[in-house]
């Protein structure tokens, strides 16, 4: 074989070789890229180890969080200890100086005393609690006062008023109700009373209707005072009323205050009654109010002085209609006084007196005296149904 023959076949593997190199090139960068790809998952698998780390870390952060805890709890409950403080240190400036600085402006006010109520910030009083500490660490004084008034203080109305308007309990106290001595009076000198401290028990002047005495053959013990039903009727001395109840056949309803070393008054045909046994009075109270109950013929007041069992004229001490005392009520002769009612007992004698005829009922002897029958049995022992006896005496008062 020539020379140009075995190149030719040279040029011919050269020309297939490169053909075969050019077809192969695809392939190769495809499996150059593919390799190149193969690290990039590896990659993506290799973050998700990342992702974990994360998690930890989380965890480890939510670890220490925890570990920090207590310190953050010991760090509150000291902040509380010092919030505690604080009220008892602001009442103590409240009670010093009733003056506290002004921090904001939003107030409240707090009472520590019975009188005044001062204004403390908000901010110096501790936050509400929940927990059982909360009552402990309340202070003493934040509860309500209460305070008593004296019901004969002038200005009860007006201090009630305001004690009400700062939060603080009132509780009114009867004064007199309290005092359990009654006043002196000091009308028994001796040989003569002095009655020149009494108190005309109406409130204007009046005439009197009947005057004390001899009255339908009985001894009419005091006076009929002319008044208008309602009038309030007062004490006429201080004293303890050891009478308040009601009679049907003579005085409706009436009151017996006694006063000093025996002496008593008493007032009849009350509409009301305002006071109770065992009440102190004094001069000027409403004992009730002036009526027309019991044995009345209409509205009056019924008043009575007692010394023991000595019956004293009301009209000898007041001077009916002035509405004033007697000239010379301030050395009255306690002979005169006895006497005068001797002399008209001596007179009751005759008058109180009824001698049974024949034919005579309870009926006509209750009529002769002006008294109701249960009063004419009463007075003489008698019952109801027991038959008169000719000739027999029987009284009209005790």
């Amino acid at each position: 074989m020539s020379l140009f023959g075995q190149n030719k076949w040279r040029f011919v593997l050269a020309a297939i070789v490169a053909a075969l190199l050019c077809c192969s090139s695809p392939v190769f960068a495809a499996s150059s890229s593919t390799a190149k790809s193969k690290p990039a998952k590896e990659k993506t698998v290799k973050e998700k180890p990342a992702k974990d780390t994360k998690a930890d870390k989380k965890k480890a952060e939510s670890k220490k969080a925890e570990t920090k805890k207590p310190e953050s709890k010991k760090a509150d409950d000291k902040k509380k200890e010092t919030k505690k403080a604080e009220p008892k240190k602001t009442e103590k400036k409240v009670q010093d100086k009733k003056k506290p600085a002004k921090k904001g402006k939003s107030k409240a006010k707090v009472n520590y005393d019975d009188t005044a109520s001062d204004e403390i910030d908000v901010e110096d009083v501790a936050p509400a609690q929940t927990d059982d500490t909360a009552t402990e660490a309340a202070p003493a004084d934040s509860t309500p006062k209460k305070v008593t008034i004296q019901s004969d203080d002038p200005k009860a109305f007006t201090k009630a008023l305001l004690y009400e308007k700062e939060g603080v309990q009132v509780e009114i106290v009867d004064a007199k109700a309290a005092k359990k001595e009654i006043p002196k009076i000091g009308f028994d000198k001796g040989d003569y009373f002095d009655f020149s401290t009494m108190l005309v028990p109406v409130t204007h002047e009046s005439r009197l209707g009947s005057p004390y005495g001899i009255r339908d053959h009985r001894l009419h013990r005091g006076v009929d005072i002319h008044v208008e039903k309602g009038e309030p009727m007062l004490a006429a001395y201080p004293g303890k009323v050891v009478v308040s109840k009601y009679n049907k056949g003579g005085y409706g309803h009436y009151v017996v205050v006694e006063h000093e070393g025996g002496l008593q008054t008493l007032y009849g045909h009350l509409a009301e009654r305002a006071v109770r046994v065992g009440d102190i009075v004094f001069p000027g109270d409403i004992v009730g109010l002036a009526g027309n109950t019991g044995k009345s013929s209409g509205a009056h007041l019924h008043f009575e002085i007692r010394y023991k069992d000595i019956n004293i004229n009301p009209a000898s001490v007041v001077n009916f209609p002035k509405w004033e005392l007697q000239p010379g009520v301030e050395r009255m002769s306690k002979k005169k006084i006895v006497s005068a009612h001797y002399n008209m007992q001596n007179k009751l004698k005759k008058e109180n007196l009824y001698i049974v005829k024949a034919g005579d009922t309870l009926k006509d002897v209750a009529n002769y005296f002006y008294i109701s029958e249960d009063a004419v049995c009463r007075i003489n022992g008698l019952k109801k149904d027991q038959p008169l006896r000719v000739g027999q005496r029987l009284k009209g008062s005790k």
